[in-house]
């Protein structure tokens, strides 16, 4: 009897340090493992997740099924309530984890009692936009292939959106940081040469996110953008704080990449840039020179803020259309000047503003205002 007790320990004692080293080796599975444990908080037995989603109607319906989660393709993750044992409200950032990347949410400390998570159905961004943009959207006639916010600072107040969250109060919080952008226009149909489709926002930082780059390292040589200091940082330091977000992965797969076109443009941009010299293929890049001439001139244009709440009154902003190069045998590339008007200025020896600009996938979908206190968010991932 005893014989058959020590076998049976030895076999038990096998198996676990098997368990063990498949473990150590497998972290796969391990992973696996964290994520139905994650999963475990959405189960139909399990009260202390509530999600609610929205109808077409703009009314709230509770999920009764916690073990699904709503269909990215129509609804999108907005924001989340969540109280404690007491029943007082807390800050759900502080007590929920929460991933769209894997579509799991979990309440990380035991003191939390019950949180409620809120899918909207938002529309189509087109569709969002005639109905929120008002007269300074103009959705009926397209300008270099898109229809455009176009007025003064003034009149354009509904073109905010949030971008890097889902949450209203994180992105209006931090208005002058990473999440606050402005859509400079959506494009009104395909253009193959450049990689661009129909639906897609092209948005603008709303403020810089660097106030001392040079255009280029090199003021002697000829200087597409594929090789661009500006779209090194770009594409390098600035992308990096997108994918270092919560959730960055994510936010990063929703900007498109695609082929900038840079001619040489020695009069002053007008309402099309010349698309005769495409450049290489980045995800973000800067306004045009016709950006900024389609979106209204001078000081007064929603488009111009080197004079406005960027805080940089002194400071001029490249844009990405070159003027080539001048007599003196150096290249010159266009800026917005801090009198409000487009002109031009050395690629290297000028240390200038930079706002990212990108488009996104097309099929995002909006709900919200589109004001600096309401903006737009957005609700669902892309179609492509």
């Amino acid at each position: 009897m005893k014989r058959k007790v020590l076998i049976s320990l030895i076999i038990i004692s096998i198996l676990i340090e098997g368990v063990f080293i498949y473990h150590l080796f497998n972290p796969l599975n391990i992973k696996e493992l964290e994520k139905v444990q994650t999963q475990k908080i959405l189960s139909s037995n399990d009260k202390s997740i509530a999600i609610l989603v929205q109808d077409t109607n703009g009314d709230w319906h509770e999920q009764e099924d916690r073990s699904k989660w709503p269909d990215p393709s129509t609804h999108g993750f907005v924001g989340a309530e969540c109280t404690d044992s007491e029943g007082a409200e807390v800050e759900w950032e502080k007590v929920l984890t929460f991933s769209l990347t894997d579509k799991t949410a979990t309440i990380k400390t035991k003191q939390t009692s019950y949180c409620t998570l809120y899918f909207a159905t938002g529309e189509p961004a087109l569709d969002h936009l005639k109905k929120k943009g008002g007269s300074t959207f103009n959705s009926t006639s397209a300008v270099d292939g898109m229809y455009r916010y176009k007025g003064t600072a003034a009149q354009v107040t509904n073109n905010y959106i949030c971008f890097g969250t889902t949450v209203e109060s994180t992105c209006t919080t931090n208005a002058s940081g990473n999440y606050m952008y402005r859509i400079i226009g959506i494009t009104s149909a395909a253009d193959n040469t450049i990689g661009l489709y129909a639906n897609q926002l092209k948005v603008i930082r709303a403020v810089p996110s660097s106030t001392s780059q040079a255009w280029h390292s090199s003021n002697s040589s000829n200087t597409p953008w594929g090789s661009s200091s500006a779209k090194s940082y770009l594409n390098g330091t600035f992308l990096s704080t997108i994918k270092g977000l919560v959730d960055g992965t994510y936010w990063e797969s929703m900007i498109s990449s695609h082929k900038w076109y840079n001619a040489d443009q020695r009069s002053t941009p007008g309402e099309t840039e010349p698309k005769t010299s495409q450049t290489a293929e980045s995800k973000i890049g800067l306004m045009y020179g016709t950006d900024f001439t389609n979106a209204s001139t001078g000081t007064s244009s929603w488009l111009f803020i080197t004079n406005g709440w960027s805080g940089n009154p002194s400071k001029e902003e490249w844009t990405m259309s070159r003027y080539g190069r001048s007599s003196n045998g150096n290249y010159v590339a266009w800026l917005v000047a801090t009198g409000g008007t487009l002109s031009n200025g050395y690629i290297v020896n000028n240390t200038l503003a930079v706002r990212p600009v990108f488009y996104l996938q097309s099929g995002v979908n909006l709900t919200g205002e589109g004001t600096k206190d309401h903006p737009y968010i957005i609700t669902t991932m892309p179609n492509n």
